[in-house]
């Protein structure tokens, strides 16, 4: 008879290496967060995952730049915190503008002559539904490119990034493929009534689609209206990550 396996999940595999970061056995960690070491068993195999208080100690606990992970999975707003993804990407600018006269030391920065250098993520927003397999969390994005735009199209020049887009959601606005815009400083959903959204899900990664206020409702609608509008209402799971700027697309010969 077959032996059915437990699905793997990421925080079960980032607990086991917390505990060879931290020279614990299970029994030990349990003892350090007050639980039993059965529930410890029951995160490392995958059966249950940890609530987010406990994810919250468990970021505690992580080492410098680790902690990050168990802090978004907990629901916290990591953005700006010196060790978190965003502001460690952005930080890596300092080092991929070299050629590049700064005028300001901020993350994205204005360049002389009015332009500003935005870093594109190696980060995917879903355009579908359905989410894809999530390919980077944001504590692990990193810098892949850099694009000049002019600062007259950044409102909070030092908090625009660029992601990927993929799916067919929104089309015919936006074209799959393309590289949004996003300002991350615009966070407000009262603000972003109308208007083009990033949110995150902790499981399902970055969606992006117009954000609309209805009847105590908050609904994604897609600009492909074979997309049912997508109940965004639960903020302990949809966090909002910015409003879409602009972006830029290729023609349908790809070129």
């Amino acid at each position: 008879m077959a032996v059915q396996q437990q699905p793997t999940h990421e925080w079960s595999d980032r607990i086991r290496r917390l505990l060879r970061d931290l020279k614990m056995n299970q029994s030990a960690l349990a003892d350090r967060l007050g639980v039993s070491p059965a529930t410890v068993s029951r995160w490392i195999q995958g059966k249950h995952e940890p609530t987010a208080q406990t994810y919250v100690a468990l970021g505690n606990l992580a080492r410098t730049g680790e902690g990050a992970y168990f802090w978004e999975r907990a629901g916290m707003d990591v953005s700006g915190m010196p060790e978190s993804g965003l502001r460690r990407v952005l930080g890596s600018l300092r080092t991929r503008l070299q050629d590049f006269r700064i005028v300001a030391a901020k993350p994205s920065r204005p360049i002389e002559g009015n332009a500003v250098a935005i870093p594109v993520l190696n980060v995917t927003a879903f355009g579908d539904r359905i989410a894809p397999k999530q390919n980077v969390v944001l504590s692990q994005a990193e810098v892949e490119d850099i694009v000049l735009a002019p600062l007259g199209w950044c409102p909070h020049p030092e908090n625009v990034i660029g992601m990927h887009l993929c799916g067919d959601s929104m089309t015919p606005l936006i074209a799959p493929e393309s590289i949004v815009f996003v300002d991350t400083a615009e966070t407000d959903r009262d603000r972003l009534h109308q208007r083009l959204t990033v949110v995150s899900h902790r499981d399902l990664g970055f969606k992006i689609a117009r954000l609309q206020r209805v009847a105590g409702a908050d609904l994604l609608i897609s600009a492909n209206h074979k997309y049912p509008p997508l109940d965004i209402s639960n903020a302990s799971k949809w966090k909002v990550f910015g409003e879409v700027l602009w972006w830029i697309s290729r023609d349908a010969n790809g070129k």
